[in-house]
């Protein structure tokens, strides 16, 4: 995994929300943590990240 995500906080086993995608295939826009941080990832970056859905 990038150091810039682990840096971002973006932690194995860290719950986040997907909450769009720019259009274009455009940056990824998620929410995570407690205090709700909000980040853009590009699709190479997103590409690190192992997703398990939760219901």
């Amino acid at each position: 995994m990038p150091t810039k995500i682990i840096e971002m906080g973006l932690l194995p086993e860290t719950t986040f929300r997907i909450l769009y995608q720019a259009p274009f295939n455009g940056p990824l826009y998620i929410e995570y943590g407690s205090d709700k941080t909000r980040i853009a990832l590009r699709e190479a970056e997103a590409r690190f990240i192992q997703v398990e859905v939760s219901e």
